[in-house]
């Protein structure tokens, strides 16, 4: 081989420059997520019988045939409503559970992040979703969905706990999963319903089953 040839051949390979982003596609992202953000808030303000097409595209400043070009319908667009309202605060508690720390930490402040999520509207999204998805099924497998990320992320935490202190829980992670999250449900019901602190002491419930998880971590 020639010296001519070696040298070349070592020469190393420019970078490829990326390449640049498709303008059309960035403002279509743009456009999705602006319409979202509008139907949240159409949702939060006039109830899911109150939204239409119209009153988001009137909220977001677009073409009402730009929500149809992205969503298809007043359905699909509530859902991702929902989707994108969920993965965030999925994200959240995961991060939440994943630092170090005792759980009775943890679940005080996942309890605290109630009263973030009810001031949000997340609470509101949620309740307004099953809602209408007690006459449509498509919506209440949206709804299904969207609780069952936040079952299974309990499932892995308690399964996660009782092999780390190495302890017996009451009841299978998936059943003790299933049991905490029908007792967020049951008080963002009452939340939303007005359902004053003296009634329903819910603070109290919670701090209990923060005690609880604290005495296990105790003797664990």
């Amino acid at each position: 081989m020639s010296s001519e040839a070696s040298r070349t051949s070592a020469e190393p390979v420019p970078a490829m420059d990326p390449p640049a982003p498709d303008g059309r596609a960035v403002r279509g992202e743009a456009t999705r997520k602006r319409i979202v953000e509008a139907a949240r808030d159409v949702l939060l303000a006039r109830g899911y019988g109150g939204t239409s097409t119209r009153a988001v595209a009137d909220e977001a400043g677009v073409r009402l045939s730009l929500v149809h070009y992205h969503f298809g319908s007043k359905q699909r667009l509530m859902l991702d409503v929902l989707e994108h309202e969920n993965s965030g605060l999925l994200e959240r508690q995961r991060e939440l559970y994943a630092a170090p720390g005792p759980l009775a930490e943890k679940w005080r402040t996942a309890c605290d992040f109630l009263d973030v999520d009810i001031r949000s509207g997340y609470v509101r999204v949620l309740w307004e979703l099953w809602a209408a998805g007690l006459a449509d099924e498509t919506l209440a497998a949206g709804w299904r969905s969207a609780m069952g990320g936040w079952r299974s992320l309990l499932e892995s935490v308690f399964a996660g706990w009782a092999e780390e202190l190495g302890i017996e829980l009451p009841l299978r992670p998936r059943a003790l999963a299933t049991l905490v999250a029908n007792v967020f449900q049951g008080i963002e019901i009452e939340l939303l319903a007005g359902v004053p602190p003296d009634e329903a002491p819910h603070r109290e419930v919670l701090e209990a089953l923060g005690t609880l998880i604290e005495r296990a971590e105790a003797t664990g």
